[in-house]
Parts: C-alpha cells; sequence; structure tokens
C-alpha cells in the first residue's frame, strides 16, 4: 500500500466538492473500480485549494487509470488547474 498526497487549484471549490459527495458517479465511486480510497480536503480560507490523499493497493494501476479518458474528463468537469496539481509519495528513509 501507498500513500500519496495531491494537492491543487480547481476553478470553483464547491463544484469540485459536489463530485466527490458520496453516491452513484461519485469521483469515490469512480476510485473505487481499482480499490483506491481517498479522503478529501479544501483550504478553509481558499476553497479553490483542495487536496486529496490517497491509498494505493497498486501503483502501475493507477498510473494507468490517471492516463483514461474518464480520468480526463472528471478532472476537467471539475475544473481541476492540472498545472497546479503537485504529488507527494510516502517513502520510508
Amino acid at each position: 500500500m501507498t500513500t500519496m498526497i495531491v494537492f491543487h487549484e480547481v476553478n470553483n471549490g464547491e463544484h469540485w466538492t459536489k463530485g466527490w459527495r458520496e453516491g452513484a458517479e461519485s469521483r469515490h465511486e469512480m476510485f473505487d473500480k481499482i480499490g483506491l480510497k481517498a479522503l478529501t480536503f479544501h483550504n478553509p480560507d481558499n476553497p479553490n485549494s483542495t487536496g486529496l490523499i490517497l491509498d494505493i493497493t497498486d501503483m502501475a494501476t493507477f498510473q494507468e487509470f490517471m492516463k483514461a479518458d474518464e480520468v480526463n474528463k472528471a478532472m476537467e468537469e471539475d475544473g481541476l488547474k492540472v498545472d497546479t496539481m503537485r504529488m507527494l509519495v510516502e517513502f520510508t528513509p
């Protein structure tokens, strides 16, 4: 299991948050397809600054998943500013 922190800016934090609400066609459901669990965050002083903590069971599967049309469409629909995305991967010293 690998833990990853992802943070990025979005056009509208409230709109981004709606995509992560539990239920049919939520981003949680999309991530569940590959066994990925996500915790969601936003900056209370700037709700357009958002982030995730991801528990990734298979990094190769995750990397392929991130290239999928479905994921790119979701990021576009959510107003994610891809150029602001930063990822930190847990490591053991």
